[in-house]
C-alpha cells in the first residue's frame, strides 16, 4: 500500500504517462498530405513559348510551311509572284560541301523559296537591274532573307552574326545548321537545327533572352549562337504565320527599302489602321479580295502613313 504523499503522487505520475502511452499506440500512423505530381525532369530547357517536341527533322513540312509563309506575304501584296523564285534550284554544290555543309541542309536549300528575281538567267542574274529587285528585303519580321541562288550568301550565312564583316568564321555553324535570315545592325537572325528539328532566335540587340534554367551549350562562349535556347520549328513558323494572318503583324512596302513588318516593334498605329481597311473593305480573310488590294496597296499604304504622320506632328 502507499502511505506517504510522495509515493501517491509518483504512482499517479507513472499512470498518467502509461495513459498518454496507451492513447498515442492507439493513434492511426501519420500519413503526409498527398503531394501534385511532378514533371519528370528533362537536360533540356525548352523555350516557355515554343519548348521542342522532340518530333525529328522533316524537310517536306518544313519546306510547306515556308512556302506557306511566302504565299501569305504575295496575297498581301508585300511581294510579287514574280520576285520570288520558286524550286527546284541548282545551287552551288561543290561551294557547299567545301564548307562542310551536311546533305541534309543542302536539300532543304534546294526545294525552298527565295526573295531573288525576276531575272532572264538566275544563276548568272543577268536581264535585270539589281536595283530593280527586293532582294535583300525583310523576309522575316527584322530580318533578310538569305538567297542560297547566290554563292556569296552561301558563304556568309555560314558566320550570319558577321554579316561578311570582318572575315567569315566558316566553321561557325554546326553543319547541320543553317541560317535562314540576317540583319545589320537591328534586327534578329534565324538559325535551323535540322539535326533537333528547332530553331534559335538570335536578337542583335537584347542577346538571349534564355529561361533561368537554360544550361549553356558553350559555357566558355557565352555569347555561341548555340547558347541561345531552342524553339520547336514547324510550331515557329506556324506562330508566324498566325500572327500575319490574324493581323498583328502586317508586311507592307512599296518599295524595297520600305518593306517592313508592322507590329513587330515599330508601327503599331500604321498597323491598326490597315487591319481595319483589310477586314472592313477588303475582306480579309474569308473574302479577301486580293486583286484589289494588290491594286490598291501602294497608294493606301502612302495614305495611312502619311495621316499617322500628320497625327505625330500635330500631337508634338
Amino acid at each position: 500500500m502507499l502511505h506517504s504523499p510522495v509515493e501517491i503522487i509518483s504512482a499517479a505520475a507513472i499512470g498518467l504517462v502509461l495513459l498518454v502511452l496507451i492513447r498515442l499506440l492507439q493513434q492511426p500512423a501519420y500519413e503526409p498530405l498527398p503531394q501534385p505530381p511532378q514533371a519528370p525532369s528533362s537536360s533540356l530547357s525548352p523555350s516557355p513559348l515554343l519548348p521542342p517536341t522532340g518530333m525529328p527533322y522533316n524537310e517536306e513540312i518544313t519546306v510547306d510551311l515556308i512556302t506557306e509563309w511566302y504565299s501569305l506575304l504575295i496575297s498581301l501584296a508585300y511581294l510579287y509572284p514574280t520576285q520570288v523564285v520558286y524550286p527546284p534550284h541548282n545551287i552551288n554544290e561543290r561551294l557547299c560541301k567545301s564548307l562542310g555543309i551536311d546533305d541534309v541542309v543542302i536539300s532543304l536549300m534546294k526545294k525552298i523559296p527565295y526573295i531573288d528575281g525576276p531575272y532572264v538567267d538566275v544563276q548568272k542574274r543577268e536581264g535585270l537591274d539589281e536595283g530593280d529587285t527586293v532582294y535583300g528585303c525583310h523576309l522575316f519580321p527584322g530580318s533578310m532573307g538569305y538567297s542560297f541562288l547566290r554563292d556569296d550568301d552561301i558563304v556568309e550565312s555560314r558566320d550570319p552574326e558577321n554579316g561578311g564583316v570582318g572575315g567569315v568564321r566558316l566553321n561557325h555553324l554546326l553543319s547541320h545548321d543553317v541560317a535562314l535570315s540576317h540583319c545589320l545592325r537591328d534586327g534578329m537572325i534565324l538559325i535551323l537545327d535540322t539535326k533537333a528539328n528547332t530553331v534559335r532566335i538570335l536578337d542583335n540587340n537584347d542577346g538571349f533572352d534564355n529561361p533561368d534554367d537554360f544550361v549553356l551549350e558553350i559555357p566558355s562562349e557565352p555569347d555561341h549562337y548555340r547558347n541561345c535556347h531552342p524553339q520547336d520549328a514547324p510550331s515557329y513558323f506556324r506562330q508566324l504565320i498566325e500572327k500575319v494572318r490574324s493581323l498583328q503583324l502586317i508586311p507592307n512596302g512599296p518599295s524595297r527599302s520600305d518593306k517592313e513588318f508592322y507590329g513587330y516593334d515599330t508601327g503599331f498605329e500604321d498597323r491598326d489602321e490597315a487591319k481595319k481597311i483589310l477586314t472592313e473593305r477588303y475582306g480579309w480573310p474569308d473574302d479577301f479580295r486580293q486583286e484589289d488590294w494588290a491594286r490598291d496597296a501602294e497608294e493606301i499604304w502612302g495614305q495611312i502613313q502619311r495621316d499617322v504622320w500628320d497625327k505625330i506632328q500635330h500631337e508634338s
